[in-house]
Formats: C-alpha cells, sequence, structure tokens
C-alpha cells in the first residue's frame, strides 16, 4: 500500500468528504471538510502557533490524516519548537486492511518533527496508545484533581453513580442521610490561611494578557522539564480573553505580580461524565514555587463563587498537584494522557523528570470542549 502524506489544500476537500462518508458509521469525530489558514511561524523571537492539517493518500483517495499544532516551549532549559499531533484517523476504524495507516502516519510525524507529543486520547487500552507506547512512546496519566462544591448534586449528576444499581442506591442513600456531605468535607479538609499569609495579596480578574506575565513566566519556566511557552504572545493564542468563553485573574503581592490563572465556566447539560452539574475547569495557573501553594488557594476560592458544583482541573507539574491537594482538592483517576517519542522522553528526562513538566487542560482541544 502506497501512503504519501501531503498538506490539505482545496484539491482534496471533495475526498475528505468521500473518506467521512466511509468511515461515519466508526467515526468519533471528522476530517475537516474546509480549510483554515494556520499562523505564520517563522520565529522563536517573536512565538506563534500554527496549525496545519495533513492528511494520509493513497493515490486520490484519503486513508487518514491528522493534525499538527507547532509552538514555541521550554525543553531541558531551552527555546525549542514542539509539535502537538491531534485528531489522529484513519480507515482503519472500520476496514482492517488500513489499519497501517495509523503507524504511518506516526512515522511521518517521527521523522519530520524533532519533539512530537500527543494529549488526551482517553483510556490507557484505548488503540492510539497502544499504538504509541508500541512504537516506544511514553505514555503516562495526567493527574486530574476536584473540588466538590454541591454534594447533593454531586451524588445525583455524576454519571459514575449511574453505573450500577448498588452506586446510585449509595449515593442517593449518602445524599438524604448527610453523610456524603460529611464525607466530602472531612476528605477536602484544608487549613484556613492567616491574615498575616494573605495580607499585601490581591486577586483581580482581567481582560487582556500584559506585560506582566512574561515577569511571572520568566520566574516559573526554570522549574520546568517540559513547558509549552507561556508568556504575553502565547498566552494569547491560548487563551483569547476577548469573549466569554475563558476567564483569567491575576494575582499580585503589593504591585508585584505574581501568579495568574485560566479557567472555563461551564453549566453542564447532560454530559456523558457530569450530567447537568456547573463545572469550573481551572485550565491553567503559573507562579514561582513560593506562591504556588497561595495562588492555587486564592484561585479556588476565587471561581467557587459563580455557583459551581464542582471544580477541576489536570496539573501533571508536582507543584500544581500538591498546591491545589491543599486548597481541598481531590485527586481521581485520570482519561487525559500525554505521550511523548523517545527523543522527547529522554530530553524530559534529562531537564529534570516527569515531576517538572508543566502540562494542563490547556494544552489541549479540552479548552475548547468543556
Amino acid at each position: 500500500m502506497q501512503i504519501r502524506i501531503t498538506s490539505l489544500t482545496e484539491q482534496e476537500l471533495p475526498a475528505v468528504h468521500a473518506f467521512n462518508l466511509r468511515i461515519a458509521a466508526n467515526a468519533p469525530f471528522f476530517l475537516p471538510e474546509g480549510i483554515s489558514h494556520p499562523r505564520p511561524n517563522n520565529s522563536l523571537v517573536e512565538p506563534a502557533i500554527s496549525w496545519t492539517h495533513y492528511l494520509a493518500m493513497e493515490g486520490l483517495e484519503v486513508r487518514g490524516g491528522f493534525l499538527l499544532m507547532e509552538q514555541p516551549a521550554v525543553v531541558e532549559g531551552q527555546v525549542r519548537r514542539v509539535c502537538n499531533s491531534q485528531s489522529m484517523l484513519s480507515e482503519g476504524i472500520c476496514d482492517r486492511k488500513y489499519g497501517v495507516v495509523s503507524l504511518q502516519m506516526l512515522k511521518y510525524i517521527e521523522r519530520n518533527k524533532e519533539y512530537p507529543f500527543m494529549v488526551g486520547m482517553g483510556s490507557m487500552q484505548a488503540s492510539l496508545p497502544r499504538l504509541l507506547m508500541g512504537a516506544g512512546w511514553t505514555v503516562r496519566a495526567i493527574p486530574f484533581l476536584f473540588r466538590i462544591q454541591n454534594v447533593r448534586k454531586f451524588l445525583y449528576e455524576m454519571r459514575v453513580f449511574r453505573d450500577s444499581g448498588y452506586r446510585q442506591a449509595a449515593a442517593q442513600a449518602a445524599s438524604v442521610t448527610g453523610a456524603g456531605w460529611l464525607g466530602a468535607k472531612l476528605l477536602q479538609w484544608r487549613p484556613m490561611l492567616s491574615n498575616r499569609e494573605l495580607r499585601g495579596l490581591t486577586l483581580t480578574p482581567i481582560t487582556t494578557w500584559g506585560a506582566w506575565a512574561d515577569e511571572i513566566w520568566s520566574q516559573y519556566e526554570r522549574h520546568c522539564s517540559f513547558a509549552v511557552l507561556r508568556d504575553r504572545s502565547t498566552l494569547q493564542l491560548l487563551y483569547p480573553l476577548n469573549g466569554d468563553r475563558v476567564r483569567a485573574c491575576v494575582v499580585h503581592y503589593g504591585s508585584r505580580p505574581v501568579g495568574w490563572a485560566a479557567w472555563l465556566n461551564t453549566p453542564m447539560q447532560n454530559d456523558k461524565y457530569f450530567g447537568n452539574l456547573h463545572v469550573v475547569t481551572i485550565l491553567d495557573c503559573i507562579a514561582p514555587p513560593e506562591y504556588a501553594d497561595i495562588v492555587a488557594h486564592l484561585i479556588a476560592d476565587h471561581v467557587s463563587e459563580s455557583q459551581a458544583d464542582l471544580l477541576i482541573s489536570n496539573q501533571a507539574h508536582s507543584l500544581w498537584v500538591h498546591a491545589f491537594r491543599r486548597s481541598g482538592f481531590l485527586t481521581a483517576s485520570s482519561n487525559y494522557l500525554l505521550a511523548t517519542s523517545r527523543k522527547f522522553s529522554a530530553a524530559i528526562q534529562a531537564g529534570g523528570g516527569e515531576e517538572r513538566l508543566h502540562l494542563t487542560r490547556g494544552d489541549s482541544d479540552g479548552r475548547i470542549h468543556l
């Protein structure tokens, strides 16, 4: 089977449409049937993010495709171009004859991109994570953290409690008797901040990313073995604040900026995980280590005032896992995975190891689909 990889152009759109029709009964998503114009991506001095769709072609027929998101990142203390591969899809999901197409797309990415990685993907048992592990990539789960604000509604709406009659009955009993409320309070107990610890600290909602973001990033980046840049120019692309979707704030100590956070405020509607809960997703936060605990505490308290039933976040860096745990968050099994190629995995270990990875829900399309 002769497969060639090419970027998507207008010429291939009819073949993409035909591909989507062939896989429609089995597809979790579809390849794009229109052209989006990638941003220019030529300089590390002026960082930019670009998105380019690629197709796996057999003659004139499309057999698969993927999206590459290229962006500047800190790897081993240096700014490098990294490549986030997303939305990989092959005709192999409905015709075993094309089962090798995914591997051929993966090999193309490995040959042409120095630091490729993938995020999301769901269960470790899913086909893509198994393919990646078989190809020598390192796949790990990014910790999932949550804090329950409305215990009764949480017990009623979370779909995990409806998986069996026993779980549903136990959740209802915990809700009615108050045992659920008491248990959540005990599990989520956290020490209160003293007036001395809070003195001089202010949290301010923002509508634009200022030069202060560069100052905070410069204090944080050296503590990361790998992190996509969170300077002002890339934040404007990752978390645009010109609409109602993403919200953000900055924390000051006196006049000095010491941290920021970005989040989504989402009233769910019959979600397969969260039912009809009002969920706040803390997409991302940055602060130097000495301020991480207090920034996490202030941010969690601030977003919890938005009538949220549940606060959630995915955080890879041990600094933020510990900070949110000390802010009353619990951990649960995660379906948000990070996969890195052999070379990329070695660079992460050389730069300080997996505990110093800064990767969050904001590093994928999770900021769109939550």
